[in-house]
């Protein structure tokens, strides 16, 4: 038990110091995260929670909605590679050695787990909440076999992640789902608390709420990465 809080930690410490080691990975967050917001401001949404719905829907900030969710995306995968290479003295960006076959199967689980979701099956509320968890814990290995591909892991199978990832399904959980939640949180109540201020404090809300973001891809991105790697992780 020692050994996993002292691996949970490993991943918060090394996920801050990510921003030193490859600054521009959570740059790929945090640049389209503030561009949408200087969007934002400009279209006047802070100044009040009507304006604020009023404009969600503009263009403006929709096009830059879909770049900043792949940014984000992008920077959270490539942290977890960025830890990956560092163990094998490559390069941060290198994309050598990633089991292709694990990464595809692993996402075809999570896209296959998803489908139901597109369907209303007229359950009872306690019945779709049951079969949207079913689902997600059935999607679950998956995600180790994706991510085991990305950190280059190419020997691991779908049974493999079935049968024996569920160890490595808790601990990537644990060291991801809290902190996401917990800054997801953080990240929603800095829009709220934006709202109606002066345009100077709201400038500078959205700035730290960038970095905010940038924050969560590289904790999330690590927490991946030292979450399947369990106790085995080289600093």
């Amino acid at each position: 038990m020692g050994g996993e809080v002292r691996t949970f930690l490993a991943s918060l410490r090394d996920g801050v110091r990510l921003w030193k080691l490859a600054p521009i990975i959570p740059a790929l967050a945090v640049l389209p995260e503030f561009a949408q917001h200087v969007v934002e401001i400009r279209l006047g949404m802070f100044a009040s929670h009507d304006a604020f719905t009023a404009f969600a829907s503009a263009p403006a900030r929709m096009s830059l909605g879909a770049i900043k969710m792949a940014g984000f995306l992008i920077a959270i995968l490539l942290a977890a590679r960025f830890w990956a290479n560092r163990a094998e003295v490559a390069r941060f960006w290198s994309l050598a050695g990633i089991g292709r076959k694990q990464v595809l199967l692993g996402f075809a689980v999570q896209v296959l787990c998803s489908i139901p979701g597109f369907f209303d099956f007229r359950f009872p509320p306690a019945g779709q909440f049951a079969l949207s968890a079913l689902l997600f814990v059935a999607s679950l290995p998956g995600l180790v076999l994706m991510i085991g591909g990305l950190l280059g892991d190419r020997t691991s199978g779908l049974k493999d992640a079935y049968r024996n990832g569920w160890g490595q399904t808790l601990r990537m959980v644990i060291f991801t789902g809290p902190i996401f939640a917990l800054l997801q949180q953080l990240h929603h109540g800095n829009h709220v608390f934006a709202l109606g201020k002066p345009l100077a404090v709201v400038w500078g809300l959205m700035a730290w709420d960038a970095l905010l973001v940038g924050l969560i891809a590289t904790l999330v991105g690590t927490g991946f990465h030292h979450g399947y790697r369990g106790g085995k992780i080289k600093g």
